[in-house]
């Protein structure tokens, strides 16, 4: 497949446009997101210039030609927050995911997901994700990297996968250190600048303002007002 100027993207289980944004931010234009949920679709649509599809994502689905398909599939049966059932049906979408990728072949792919897919079924949804990939001949990396680790103000494990169709799209390196990051303090970690806190995040806000109706975009009620 020829490389596009600008690289082009589809955007799988799109959900309100999360990936969306951080590929646009990249430089990549996206094709088209893809969501069976109605409101997710209508919602990601409405923050984008780029149609969302509300479709049930399926193996036989089709998409258009793109260098980079990325998604993540629904978490609730990996989730420490959820029930984690192993017969959850939304956790063979994550074989669905790599089988639409392997059938289309772009030139990469990006996958997310909780940390807990990598231990759910004793690690059987990992070998749903790579198995398809492999033999199609993707170069895949695998990490769980804690979101603090690269610039954000807030401790977020995930796991992400990505991989080229052979070529070896490398992983990148975490750009900050954060306390409670395991790691953070020793080697190489050590010279990294600490990681934002909600406080750098927000310190640009104009200082709060006492709400006089509802449409205040940035204001507080007074606790003896909301309960009066």
């Amino acid at each position: 497949m020829q490389k596009r100027t600008p690289p082009t993207a589809v955007d799988l289980f799109c959900g309100a446009g999360g990936l969306s944004l951080g590929l646009t931010r990249a430089g990549f234009q996206v094709l088209r997101g893809y969501d069976q949920w109605a409101s997710a679709a209508a919602t990601h649509r409405a923050n984008f210039a780029h149609d969302a599809a509300q479709v049930a994502i399926t193996p036989d689905l089709e998409l258009p030609a793109a260098d980079l398909m990325v998604g993540g599939p629904p978490c609730q049966g990996f989730s420490s927050a959820g029930l984690r059932r192993e017969g959850d049906g939304r956790n063979s979408l994550v074989r669905t995911f790599s089988s639409l990728v392997a059938r289309h072949r772009p030139l990469a792919f990006l996958f997310e997901n909780v940390e807990g897919f990598l231990t759910a079924g004793g690690g059987a949804f990992v070998f749903d994700l790579l198995e398809p990939l492999i033999e199609a001949g993707y170069w895949v990396h695998v990490r769980k990297v804690n979101a603090a680790t690269f610039g954000v103000p807030q401790h977020r494990k995930r796991v992400i996968a990505v991989g080229g169709l052979g070529w070896d799209p490398g992983f990148p390196q975490p750009t900050h250190r954060a306390f409670g990051a395991p790691g953070a303090l020793l080697g190489t970690h050590a010279a990294l600048p600490l990681a934002p806190v909600v406080n750098d995040a927000l310190a640009d806000l104009p200082a709060a303002v006492e709400q006089t109706n509802a449409s205040d975009d940035h204001g507080f009620t007074p606790l003896n007002a909301a309960d009066a």
